[in-house]
Formats: structure tokens, sequence, C-alpha cells
């Protein structure tokens, strides 16, 4: 991965609340942002996910009706590793809610992987512990929203660029994007 797609922090925010509020305002103007959505879990509870987005112009699309949870932490590189696998566990959950309004979707975490597990000083780009992860995440419904250098704000799934601020629609014209359940 060349310095253009390389990731940088969005750190600098005190509460979950701040760093959503600058993200989302930011997204606001490819996307149509509705807070604090409620949906049932296939086991009956109610659960509530930070956001959900779906885009404003979804004609570029493959899938004209795709649109993305999206769940929003602080990480705390002291919390280790334990506290970030709750925080994709708890991802992977969203995955099996039927969001109001919007069914099952991919959701997103913000900020990714390399952010929470404190890769940004003497991470190699393409580490292949970091590729298993995002593609672990991918293929079990979750991914990422991500500040990349050359891209502004970027969606990733499988550590595929679906959006980007500066590039629009990637993958995201030839991936349909649904939850999968079962062979993959």
């Amino acid at each position: 991965m060349g310095s253009y797609a390389r990731e940088y922090p969005l750190d600098g925010f005190a509460t979950e609340r701040e760093l959503a509020d600058r993200v989302l305002e930011r997204l606001e103007p490819w996307f149509v942002v509705r807070r604090e959505v409620y949906g049932t879990h296939c086991f009956g509870a109610r659960l509530r996910i930070d956001a959900m987005l779906r885009p404003r112009d979804a004609h570029a699309w493959r899938n004209p009706d795709v649109a993305f949870g999206v769940e929003f932490k602080v990480p705390r590189l002291a919390d280790g590793l334990k506290t970030y696998a709750k925080w994709v566990a708890q991802a992977v959950d969203y995955t099996y809610v039927d969001w109001d309004g919007y069914g099952r979707r991919i959701v997103l975490t913000c900020p990714g992987v390399i952010a929470a597990m404190g890769g940004y000083q003497g991470t190699r780009d393409g580490d292949g512990d970091l590729l298993v992860a995002k593609r672990l995440m991918g293929q079990l419904g979750v991914g990422e929203l991500v500040l990349r250098w050359g891209y502004g704000l970027t969606v990733l799934v499988n550590d595929g660029r679906v959006w980007s601020e500066r590039g629009g629609v990637g993958c995201g014209k030839h991936w349909n994007l649904n939850i999968r359940s079962g062979s993959r």
C-alpha cells in the first residue's frame, strides 16, 4: 500500500460523541445521516447503533438500497487487545440486527483496525496480521470508516475502498454490500 492510501489517526477527541459529530458532519454532503438508530437483534434484544448512513445519490452504487451502520469508539491503547476484541464482537453482533427502517446492514467501526491497534508508528503498510484482521472482519460483515491520506474519509470493507470523500464510489460500484450468512 503506497502512502496515498496510508491511514491516519482520527484522534484528539475526548468523547465518542465529539468524534461522531465531527465525522458525521463531514459525511453529510454525500450521505443521509440518521443518528441513534434502534433495531431488534435476532435473539430479541433491542439495540442501538450510533448512526446509519445512506448515500444521497445511489445511482453510482451497484445496490441502490445500500446503507451502513457506524459504531464509534475513542480507542485507548492502554485498554489493550481485550477491549478492541470486544468492540469488534459488538460490531459483529450488530450485523444480526434488523435495524428499524434499514434491515440488516454492514457495520463500520470508526476509527478502524490500525487506529485501534496503535498501528501508526512502527507498523508496515500491508502488515499481514492487520490484513487478516481486516479481511476476517469483512467476512463477518464489519467494515471500517477511516481517514486516508489521499482519499479523506474512506469506507473500507475487506480492505477494499468502497467509497471515499475524494474518490467517490469505488468498490461500491461492483459490490452488492449485503450481509451474508452461511457459505461465503
